[in-house]
This record gives structure tokens, C-alpha cells and sequence, in this order.
């Protein structure tokens, strides 16, 4: 499983890497780059450049997440903006400021998956079976 999560998140950087050299590395740079995209208000090119690279890395996450593994995905509302899903995850980075040196993909995926379980997954542990219900037993 983990070896999925990986090769998802190494398709999503290569994915958000287009943006002609303005990349999302970290947490830190998804910060920077995503208040550009919610504030709207570029000042030159590169800032434009630097809100499509969060647009990218989100649009990546949105797509992805609901196919990760159970205890990393997260079910985005299909009709979610990506202005919206920004914001979700700068209060995400605003609420973890130690992990801003983390890869700015996988807070988003954290962020999303924070903000929209997928229903079911919390429901119990990963590989662990709760009490099943039976019927009650029919007296003879």
C-alpha cells in the first residue's frame, strides 16, 4: 500500500513540476504560493506562475486522493472549488507550522483527507475487525 502512496505522490510532482520552473516543494512554498492563488492579486508573471503551481499541486491532490489507501485518502466534494480546497489547506499549514518543511503534496493530501474522510474509513482501525452484530437467537 505505501508503495502506491508513493508512486501517486511522485506522479503528482512530476504533474505540479510543469509550471515552467515555479514547482510546489514544500509546505512552505504552498503557503507562499496558494494565498497568491486565493488572494487573487498577482504583481508580475511569476506570481501568476506561483498560484498555478498551487492550482496544479490541488487540482493533483483532488484527483488523487480519493484513491489512496484508506488511512491517507480523502473524498474532496466533487463539485469543490479549488479556491476552496486552498483554503483548506492554508488552515491546514496555518494549524501545523512545524511541517511546513514537508512536501507540499502530501499536507494537501493530509489537509483533505482532515477536512473530507471518506465515510467509512474512520470507522475502525485499518485491518481490524470490530464486533460483528448477529441476529438474536430464535428460542426453541
Amino acid at each position: 500500500m505505501m508503495r502506491v502512496y508513493i508512486i501517486v505522490v511522485s506522479l503528482a510532482l512530476l504533474v505540479t513540476g510543469q509550471a515552467n520552473g515555479t514547482v510546489v516543494d514544500t509546505g512552505a512554498d504552498a503557503q507562499k504560493f496558494c494565498e497568491l492563488l486565493v488572494n487573487g492579486s498577482f504583481k508580475d508573471n511569476g506570481e501568476a506562475r506561483s498560484a498555478g503551481a498551487c492550482e496544479g499541486m490541488i487540482e493533483t491532490a483532488m484527483f488523487f486522493a480519493p484513491n489512496l489507501p484508506s488511512d491517507v485518502r480523502a473524498c474532496p466534494p466533487a463539485l469543490g472549488s479549488i479556491s476552496e480546497s486552498a483554503k483548506v489547506l492554508l488552515r491546514y499549514l496555518d494549524q501545523n507550522p512545524d511541517r511546513l518543511d514537508q512536501p507540499g503534496i502530501t499536507l494537501a493530501f493530509e489537509a483533505f483527507r482532515d477536512a473530507w474522510p471518506c465515510q467509512g474509513d474512520d470507522a475502525e482501525p485499518v485491518g481490524r475487525s470490530g464486533p460483528k452484530k448477529r441476529a438474536p437467537k430464535k428460542s426453541k
